[in-house]
């Protein structure tokens, strides 16, 4: 299956929430994880470097969490199963280069792939034509 690309009309819309998953994933968690230890504090020397296994998180920009915040506003203007498939074609398509899991998302939904596909554009569409009338 092709995947919604840049010539496609519904391509900035799906590409707006593409980006708002990964955005997502770049804010920090809502509830912080309580980590103790139980090792004795020490001085940091100059050789205490960071590991291989040390991981960075990247942080989110202001524009960023600006179009994240418009994704949101328009995920508003659908009905909620509207809603609940492009989310989870947006999560799904967020850091992966061939675009949405629709098998996996099928399964999900328990509907066929090409079903999930076909409401994810009927959805994106009408959020489109709502956002003309506005």
């Amino acid at each position: 299956m092709t995947t919604i690309d840049d010539d496609h009309v519904l391509g900035p819309l799906h590409r707006l929430f593409v980006e708002a998953a990964e955005t997502e994933h770049r804010l920090p968690r809502a509830m912080a994880k309580v980590t103790t230890t139980y090792w004795p504090d020490y001085k940091a020397e100059w050789l205490s470097y960071a590991d291989d296994t040390t991981q960075v998180r990247l942080q989110a920009t202001r524009q960023q969490v600006s179009r994240y915040n418009r994704a949101i506003e328009l995920a508003g203007l659908l009905q909620p199963e509207q809603r609940r498939i492009v989310w989870a074609v947006a999560f799904s398509a967020a850091r992966r280069h061939r675009g949405p899991a629709w098998t996996k998302l099928g399964r999900l939904l328990n509907i066929d792939r090409r079903q999930v596909r076909s409401r994810y554009e009927a959805a994106l569409s009408e959020l489109l034509s709502r956002m003309m009338r506005n």
